[in-house]
C-alpha cells in the first residue's frame, strides 16, 4: 500500500535542502534567488536549510549532516513538500542517517528532485513505501522564462489524485550559457519523437511505476538501503519502469542495467520507458540500441525511448508509487499517473 503525502495548497511552506551539492557562485545563487521570487509568486513560502549555499568537494556538507536538515524539515509539520535544490554526486553518504523511525512516524511529505537527487526519492518509496516526485530541482525554477513542465510539478501535487502529462513539442539539444539562461529559460529547438524499440506503431501498457537517474539508483545495489526487488514484487499489477541516465558512457549503461537486471529488479515488470538522454555516442560497434536490445529482448515487454524526462529538458513529473499507464502512439506518448 502507497502512502501518498497530503496534496500542497497555496500558502505552504516549502522546505529546502541540498542532499547533494549546494549552491555557489553568483549565477547560481541569482538563479536561486530568482526561483524563490518565482514561486513566492506562486503563492508558497520558502524555508532553507543552513548548507544549502554551500559547497566543497561536490557536497553541501558531510553526510550526516545533510541527513540531520532533512530529518529536520521532515519532522516540521508546517512544512508540506521538501524541495531538493540542486543534483551532484555523493548524495549516497547520507543515507546511513535517515531516521526511519521519525520517516515512519511522522506524517509524509512530497520530496522532489531529480538527477542525484531522485536518489533520496527512490530510497523513500522502495523502503517506506512513500510516493515521491521525480521531477526538476528547485533551482530550475530560477530560469528567465518558467516553462510549462515547471508549472505541471505544482499543479500535480496540488490535485494529488491523477495527472495526465503528454508529450511535449520540442525539447532542448543545446543548452544556453548559464547567463543566458538566466535570462531565456530552456533553449527548446528539436522536435520531440519517442521511439520503440521494436518498431511498434503503437503500444499501450500499465502498473505501479518506480525509477530514476541510473547512475545514482544503482548506487543502491548491494547495500542495506536496497528494498527495491521486495517493493517490486509486493504489487501484483506489476511494474512500470522509468529511467534516464547522466553521465553513463553507453558501456557503464550496459553494466548498469545488467546489475539491476540479475539483482531481480525488472522480473516483475510490465514495461519500461527511457529518458532523453546526450550521452548515448556508439563506441566502436557498440551502440545505445545494443544495450537495450541485450538487457530486454528476451523479457517480450515494451521498451519506449526519448521519452520527456530526465537530463534533457523540458522533463515530466514522475510520481514513484503512483499506478501508471503510457501509451505510445507513432513517435508520441502520454501518461497518466493515478494516486491509488
Amino acid at each position: 500500500m502507497i502512502k501518498y503525502p497530503e496534496k500542497i495548497k497555496k500558502g505552504d511552506i516549502i522546505g529546502v535542502v541540498a542532499t547533494s551539492m549546494g549552491i555557489i557562485g553568483d549565477v547560481y545563487n541569482n538563479r536561486l534567488n530568482k526561483a524563490y521570487e518565482n514561486i513566492k509568486d506562486m503563492g508558497y513560502h520558502i524555508i532553507e536549510t543552513e548548507n544549502v549555499r554551500k559547497n566543497e568537494k561536490f557536497v553541501s556538507a558531510d553526510g550526516k549532516t545533510r541527513a540531520n536538515e532533512f530529518m529536520k524539515l521532515w519532522e516540521n509539520n508546517n512544512i508540506r513538500l521538501i524541495a531538493q535544490v540542486y543534483g551532484g554526486e555523493f548524495l549516497m553518504e547520507m543515507l546511513p542517517y535517515i531516521n526511519s523511525e521519525v520517516i515512519l512516524n511522522n506524517s509524509a511529505k512530497w520530496v522532489t528532485g531529480y538527477s542525484d537527487s531522485s536518489l533520496l526519492n527512490f530510497y523513500l518509496t522502495t523502503n517506506f513505501n512513500i510516493a515521491t516526485a521525480t521531477t526538476a530541482n528547485i533551482i530550475d525554477f530560477g530560469i528567465g522564462k518558467i516553462d510549462n513542465s515547471l508549472l505541471k510539478q505544482f499543479e500535480i501535487l496540488e490535485d494529488g489524485k491523477k495527472s495526465v502529462q503528454y508529450n511535449f513539442k520540442l525539447y532542448e539539444k543545446e543548452k544556453y550559457s548559464n547567463e543566458d539562461k538566466n535570462r531565456f529559460g530552456y533553449n527548446l529547438t528539436e522536435q520531440v519523437k519517442y521511439n520503440h524499440l521494436y518498431g511498434k506503431e503503437k503500444d499501450k501498457f500499465s502498473g505501479r511505476l518506480i525509477g530514476g537517474c541510473i547512475d545514482t539508483i544503482s548506487q543502491l545495489l548491494g547495500t542495506p538501503y536496497d528494498k527495491t526487488v521486495e517493493f517490486c514484487n509486493s504489487f501484483k499489477e506489476g511494474m512500470l519502469w522509468y529511467l534516464e541516465d547522466c553521465e553513463l558512457n553507453i558501456l557503464e549503461l550496459y553494466r548498469k542495467l545488467w546489475q539491476m537486471r540479475v539483482s531481480g529488479y525488472f522480473k516483475n515488470i510490465n514495461g519500461i520507458i527511457f529518458g532523453r538522454t546526450s550521452v548515448n555516442t556508439q563506441i566502436e560497434d557498440f551502440s545505445y540500441l545494443d544495450v537495450l536490445h541485450k538487457i530486454f529482448d528476451d523479457m517480450n515487454i515494451p521498451v519506449i525511448y526519448d521519452v520527456d524526462f530526465g537530463h534533457v529538458a523540458p522533463q515530466w513529473t514522475m510520481i514513484n508509487g503512483s499506478y501508471a499507464t503510457f501509451e505510445y502512439d507513432n513517435k508520441k506518448g502520454s501518461i497518466v499517473q493515478e494516486m491509488i
